[in-house]
C-alpha cells in the first residue's frame, strides 16, 4: 500500500510542476503582450501630449501675428502691410510648420486608432452560421 500512495503522491506532484510550468508560460507571455501594449499606449501618450503643446505653440503664434498686425496697422502713416513682411512672413513660417507637426501626429494618432478598431472587430466577429437547407 505504500508504494502505491508513492506512486500517486509522485503522480499528483508532477502533475502540480506541469500545471505551474504550464502557467508560468502563459504568464510571462500575457506579460510580454500586456508590457507591448503599455508601451504603445505610452507612445501614443506622448504623441497626444505633443499634438497638444504644437497646437499651443500655434496658438500662441497666431496671437503673435495679430499682435503684430494690430501694431503696424495702428501706426502713423502705416505702410500697407503683406505677407511679404520680413517680421509677418517669419510668423507665417512658424504656424506653418507647426500645423505640418500636428498632422503628423494626428495621422499617427488615426492609425493606431485605425489599427486598434480592426484587431478589436477582427476579434469580436462572430463566427459564420451555417445553415442546413430544408429538403
Amino acid at each position: 500500500m505504500k508504494e502505491e500512495t508513492k506512486e500517486k503522491a509522485s503522480k499528483i506532484w508532477n502533475d502540480i510542476k506541469a500545471g505551474l510550468k504550464t502557467g508560468f508560460s502563459a504568464t510571462k507571455k500575457g506579460l510580454s503582450k500586456a508590457g507591448t501594449a503599455i508601451q504603445n499606449y505610452g507612445d501614443l501618450g506622448m504623441v497626444l501630449a505633443e499634438k497638444k503643446q504644437f497646437e499651443s505653440k500655434v496658438k500662441k503664434a497666431y496671437a503673435s501675428l495679430g499682435e503684430l498686425v494690430a501694431t503696424k496697422l495702428s501706426a502713423k502713416n502705416a505702410a500697407p502691410l503683406t505677407a511679404d513682411d520680413a517680421e509677418v512672413s517669419e510668423l507665417l513660417k512658424t504656424i506653418s510648420t507647426f500645423t505640418k507637426e500636428i498632422s503628423k501626429r494626428e495621422k499617427i494618432l488615426k492609425s493606431a486608432d485605425k489599427g486598434s478598431g480592426e484587431k478589436a472587430a477582427a476579434k469580436k466577429a462572430p463566427a459564420k452560421k451555417t445553415t442546413k437547407s430544408a429538403k
